[in-house]
C-alpha cells in the first residue's frame, strides 16, 4: 500500500546523442486514489494509482500538462498550445525511495519517488 502523503518527484533523461544527464525536480500528492502535482516549471499531472497486491507494487497512471512553449527532459517542445502527455508505471513502496523507468512520448524517463511526509488535518 502507498502512503497519503506528500512525495518528492526526481526525473532523469539520459541523451542519446551525447551521453548527457537531464535532471528536473517536481512535488505530487497523493490522496485516496489521487494523484496531483507540478514541477517549477509549469509541467501540471494528474491521475491515479492503485496498489497491485498481486506484485506487490503500485500502478501510477498519469495526465502531463505541458505548458505552452514547455520543453520536456526528452527534448520534446510543446509548442505554442502546449501539450498532454499519458504517462504510466509500477512502482514498489518506497522505503525511503522507490524508481522506476516509465515512458514520455516515447522516450525512457528515471523517476524517483520519495515520500515527504503526511499532511496534518
Amino acid at each position: 500500500m502507498l502512503d497519503d502523503g506528500v512525495y518528492g518527484l526526481s526525473f532523469e533523461s539520459r541523451s542519446s546523442e551525447d551521453g548527457g544527464d537531464f535532471r528536473g525536480e517536481g512535488l505530487a500528492v497523493l490522496r485516496g486514489g489521487v494523484i496531483l502535482g507540478s514541477d517549477p516549471h509549469g509541467g501540471v499531472f494528474r491521475g491515479r494509482y492503485a496498489y497491485d497486491a498481486a506484485r506487490d507494487d503500485i500502478m501510477v497512471e498519469v495526465r502531463l500538462v505541458i505548458p505552452p512553449n514547455g520543453v520536456l527532459l526528452t527534448g520534446l517542445e510543446a509548442g505554442p498550445d502546449g501539450a498532454l502527455v499519458d504517462v504510466s508505471g509500477r512502482f514498489r513502496k518506497p522505503k525511503p525511495v522507490s524508481s522506476a523507468v516509465v515512458d514520455v512520448a516515447g522516450a525512457p524517463i528515471t523517476v524517483e519517488l520519495r515520500y515527504v511526509g503526511a499532511f496534518k488535518s
